[in-house]
């Protein structure tokens, strides 16, 4: 029997006691709960039920998501090997993806449309001919639905994506990784009847795990989940993400083994006159960035017109991955020893140049169709080829500077990245990661965000944001819904004025509200109560090096000091458009005029947020009924 509610036991709230609902699994939580809070720390002079209940889920989380990651990866490579690497005594002749044999030209052309169509019929039955990749998927979870995902989407994804990719889809390993590791993460904490705030961090440890376990990149998996997935950066988060990353990984490493995704040789920055050609490649990489996501999106719309049954559409996309796989065997999901080519400058120019063209086009066809697959680990692979093939090039063009062709390989991958995901700092740790080469970094950091930057100005928004917006589910740069954002009218969330400066108030009491204000930024009133501008906290600190402001410092006034020009929104506008003016111009709050200029209260970040997360539940209950 567990003890009442006391100092010792503060989880006791969370725990469901009601005769109606509890049931075996709440038992089981509960006990969990209880005796993993038991644990004496008072020595140490740390928070267990805040911190370490947290890691320790985190800790659970990423070892179910390291043999869920190594199932994952036999799984592909068990149908892989059956269908591409079959024994001689079985079909002679047929031992490569290249074909020499009529028997081996018919495989390589019709087993991805087999795998289509076993995929597009597994689709039909269990997710009602639904298309998409996991990481939105897993973005919108958590952004939406309180980090709540089926269990058996692990189950599912897992064949899915093994057929997908193992028949010779052209899609990552990166997406279903992330939302099986999500939903493992989300159904252990759905088991323990957890919150919606800690269910949403497991979610996240389910991501980074699985991520990190594939690409043997701890750190890279939760920077990636961090900066993607839950699209902020916290202790509270951070913690357990990191701690699930590193036994998700240990786990792999012990299996799989500890050799790297990719093969890096040791690369070093021969002469400053590289950055130039650096440059250049940041550029073409946020051109290149561009291009793969136009041509994804532009075969996801022709998929989306073509007439005919939607599970036969995988099979439709599988032959034409597998017309192109005839020519550049290269461009399957499973061949990662094209990368580590270019990477040692083993490939020719002319074949770089068709795989990074073509590449981006193998994926479109295989996600567009609805076969399973991501996109991360091809703009991996689009990348190394721009890079080799732009280096190779160097070497042509200004044979007196010595620059390694697979260095600009190597920074290539990691700006195609950053360019289609907008995950600059993502991108940079990730391929960091994987060359443990700190000479590396000053190319790879100027080229990351020259590709950001080119993107960012050319696409209005990323792989993932796009995605979900064509889905009818826009969210903003913190995961937030924007169309809940823009229901909420500024009009029924305006709060009166609590703290205000008087026009006539001195320096020194403007300096004291100020410092004891909640607010950054005041208003200022005159004495009929109109407002006439607004102080900051920041101005009043820069007023300190004026020395002709502190000459007369005894005979200002608030008058003196305030901004008669300040940023305000009107009454008719909605929060979304509100919360965009208050990050742009770093405000806590905005005041609010109505048609007639007259001022009427303001409207805080505060308030906005607390509302959006009423508005968001009461959504997801009306959902919920209604199913």
């Amino acid at each position: 029997m567990l003890p009442e509610n006391s100092v010792e036991n503060p989880e006791k709230d969370s725990i469901n006691t009601d005769n109606k609902r509890v049931g075996f699994l709440q038992t089981i939580s509960a006990v969990f709960k209880y005796y993993a809070l038991k644990i004496p720390v008072k020595s140490y002079n740390w928070d267990l039920t805040q911190d370490g209940y947290t890691l320790l889920l985190g800790a659970v989380t990423g070892v179910l998501c390291g043999f869920g990651a190594v199932i994952f990866h036999r799984s592909i490579e068990l149908i892989r090997d059956l269908f591409f690497y079959l024994p001689p005594s079985i079909f002679p002749g047929f031992k490569t993806f290249y074909p020499d044999t009529a028997i081996s030209i018919v495989f390589v052309l019709f087993v991805p449309a087999l795998g289509g169509l076993v995929v597009g019929i597994l689709a039909m039955i269990f997710e009602k001919g639904k298309k998409g990749e996991g990481i939105p998927n897993v973005i919108l979870a958590v952004a939406t639905k309180g980090g709540i995902i089926k269990g058996s989407v692990a189950v599912l994804k897992t064949v899915q994506t093994a057929i997908s990719i193992g028949t010779g889809g052209a899609g990552g390993k990166e997406g279903p990784i992330v939302q099986i590791g999500a939903a493992i993460g989300s159904g252990f904490g759905q088991f323990l009847n957890l919150s919606s705030d800690r269910l949403r961090i497991l979610v996240g440890c389910g991501a980074a795990a699985g991520l990190s376990a594939a690409f043997n990149a701890p750190l890279g998996g939760a920077i990636f989940t961090m900066e993607i997935i839950l699209r902020t950066f916290n202790s509270r988060s951070l913690g357990p993400i990191i701690v699930s990353s590193v036994f998700a990984t240990v786990i792999s490493r012990g299996i799989i083994g500890e050799e790297p995704a990719f093969q890096i040789p040791v690369y070093n920055l021969n002469s400053n006159s590289e950055f130039l050609f650096y440059i250049v490649l940041g550029i073409l990489s946020g051109l290149i960035a561009v291009y793969f996501v136009k041509v994804v999106f532009y075969f996801d719309d022709f998929f989306t017109k073509v007439k005919m049954p939607t599970f036969l559409k995988p099979a439709l996309g599988g032959l034409m991955v597998g017309a192109i796989g005839l020519f550049l065997p290269g461009i399957y999901g499973f061949n990662q020893q094209t990368i580590d080519k270019s990477l040692y400058n083993e490939n020719t120019l002319e074949l770089m140049v068709l795989l990074f063209l073509l590449k981006p086009l193998a994926t479109s066809l295989t996600v567009g169709s609805g076969g399973h697959g991501g996109t991360f680990a091809p703009s991996l692979f689009t990348g190394a080829m721009l890079g080799g093939a732009f280096g190779q090039l160097v070497n042509i063009l200004f044979p007196q500077i010595p620059a390694a062709p697979g260095a600009y390989a190597l920074v290539g991958m990691g700006a195609v990245v950053a360019g289609t995901t907008h995950a600059s700092l993502t991108a940079l740790i990730m391929v960091f990661e994987m060359t443990n080469n700190y000479k590396i970094i000053l190319p790879l950091m100027l080229t990351i965000i020259i590709a950001t930057m080119i993107s960012k100005g050319i696409l209005k928004g990323s792989l993932y944001t796009i995605r979900l917006g064509k889905e009818g589910v826009g969210l903003d740069i913190y995961g937030r819904k924007s169309s809940v954002l823009k229901s909420m009218k500024i009009s029924a969330i305006i709060e009166d004025v609590e703290e205000y400066i008087h026009e006539s108030d001195t320096y020194h009491r403007v300096v004291e509200i100020l410092r004891n204000s909640r607010y950054e930024t005041l208003l200022v009133k005159d004495s009929e109560g109109k407002v006439k501008g607004a102080i900051s906290y920041s101005d009043l600190r820069k007023s300190l090096f004026d020395e002709e402001t502190m000459a007369v410092v005894e005979f200002l006034i608030a008058g003196d000091l305030m901004k008669k020009r300040f940023t305000k929104i009107s009454d008719l506008e909605n929060a979304d458009n509100a919360i965009k003016m208050m990050e742009t111009f770093d405000l806590e709050y905005l005041p609010v005029y109505d048609s007639e200029n007259e001022f009427k209260g303001i409207v805080s970040k505060q308030k906005i947020l607390r509302v959006y997360q009423n508005e968001l539940f009461l959504a997801e209950k009306n959902m919920d009924l209604s199913t």
